[in-house]
């Protein structure tokens, strides 16, 4: 006979608002808000360039504190919709890159983020060391491979609001990382979703209390026998008058 294979149950993610990785994934997350706001100072003409790299972004980096905030304990799996337009917004920025296989590159990494990211909060993936590397290798990358050559570069320097806006992306980088390592597993989830059981309560047979009633009372005895008791077993006492005598 087949044995009938049970498939694995999903893995249940939240995040405590107290931890320190939380707090760390908000902050970064509102200073990559303030930091675009800054770098787009004066560019708010263009319309095109408004709706998709400063409202879009701005509205998805709100959202996602908003859900971290408020579901993170009972549905973290919220946080995915900023992040897929966070997704969306990376991918429209990188069609403006000089260099197509640049393109195709961070193309393909941000659908890999995309769907990494999905399947863990949702509980597909069941592990959750898939995320921090896969937003702490970027940031390293863009670190040493982009930003430090840029800030060397003195013939052509970055201008502030290109620094301003690169700083935004790292935070949006290092907020993931951090809520990455804030991800905890619900033990309930493991266990199969099983209710609670009370402890037992303890309740002594019925003979125990029985007894525990009747003892006292066995305790008492008349006092002409104890009496009776302590005359007998004075020395010299005279026998009982139950004896018989010799003819």
């Amino acid at each position: 006979m087949d044995e009938k294979r049970t498939a694995p149950a999903r893995i249940r993610f939240f995040v405590e608002q107290e931890a320190w990785t939380t707090q760390a994934a908000i902050i970064f997350m509102a200073l990559s808000a303030v930091f675009r706001l800054i770098g787009s100072i004066g560019r708010w003409g263009d319309s095109t360039y408004t709706a998709t790299q400063i409202v879009l972004p701005l509205t998805c980096n709100l959202l996602f504190i908003l859900f971290l905030v408020l579901f993170g304990r009972r549905a973290i799996w919220t946080t995915a919709l900023p992040v897929l337009g966070g997704v969306v917004f990376f991918i429209i920025k990188s069609l403006g890159f000089e260099s197509w296989w640049h393109t195709l590159l961070c193309i393909g990494l941000y659908l890999l983020v995309a769907i990494v990211y999905l399947g863990t909060v949702t509980g597909v993936i069941r592990t959750k060391w898939l995320l921090p590397p896969l937003f702490a290798l970027p940031f390293v990358y863009h670190i040493l491979a982009e930003d430090l050559p840029a800030l060397r570069n003195t013939e052509d320097p970055v201008s502030f609001s290109a620094g301003m806006l690169e700083i935004s992306v790292l935070c949006i980088m290092l907020a993931l990382l951090f809520t990455g390592l804030a991800l905890k597993v619900k033990k309930k989830a493991i266990e199969g979703d099983l209710p609670r059981i009370r402890d037992p309560k303890v309740i002594p047979p019925a003979r125990l209390r029985e007894n525990s009633r009747t003892e006292p009372k066995e305790e008492q005895k008349p006092a002409e026998s104890a009496d009776k008791a302590a005359i007998e077993s004075e020395p010299g006492a005279p026998e009982s008058e139950t004896t018989e005598t010799e003819e």
